[in-house]
């Protein structure tokens, strides 16, 4: 990252990912048993776009956080080639990465989004090799990460997580897929 990224992305506003999920999670309990449309209990509005990036943001640093056993922060910072900022220290060594979220959305709202359909848009960032793609797979149905196969990306890394239970308590964090891939299953925190 050159030096004037690296000073503006110091400055963001970091949010820690488990209090921000736990907090959302009361929230989004109570308006479940509500008569809320479901467009709006799913985030799903233009107005509620930004709770639902902050939201999947949350999820993959919370299970980035898992992953490597320290928090994993996240600003909201939405740019051409990325949505937010994830933060995490190394001794006294602040690192950042800029992430670009993409979601293969459900069948009901796209019956043709697929998994294979996201990883071929990722060939428009032809000079991003320090961004980081998190890929949320929001389709019921069994995902394979042995099978994909990523087309050539110039990115840093892919990752792809996912909700592992109808209830949305468990998720699995699969990547990274530009090299050796393991998974990592995590708890939505309470």
């Amino acid at each position: 990252m050159d030096r004037t990224w690296l000073t503006a992305a110091k400055k963001l506003e970091f949010n820690d990912p488990k209090p921000f999920l736990a907090n959302l999670r009361r929230f989004e309990q109570s308006v479940a048993v509500s008569d809320t449309p479901d467009r709006i209990k799913n985030l799903r509005t233009n107005g509620l776009k930004s709770w639902r990036e902050a939201r999947d943001a949350a999820l993959f640093c919370y299970g980035m956080s898992q992953r490597i056993g320290q928090t994993v922060y996240f600003a909201p910072a939405e740019s051409q080639d990325y949505d937010f900022v994830a933060s995490w220290i190394v001794g006294h060594e602040q690192h950042l990465t800029p992430v670009q979220l993409k979601e293969v959305v459900p069948k009901h709202l796209n019956p043709n989004a697929s998994l294979e359909g996201v990883l071929a848009s990722l060939a428009k960032y032809v000079d991003s090799s320090e961004l980081t793609v998190a890929v949320k797979l929001n389709q019921q149905g069994r995902f394979q990460p042995g099978e994909l196969v990523p087309p050539q990306l110039n990115i840093s890394a892919l990752w792809v997580f996912a909700a592992t239970t109808p209830d949305q308590s468990e998720w699995t964090l699969w990547g990274n897929f530009l090299e050796q891939p393991e998974s990592t299953a995590f708890r939505y925190p309470a």
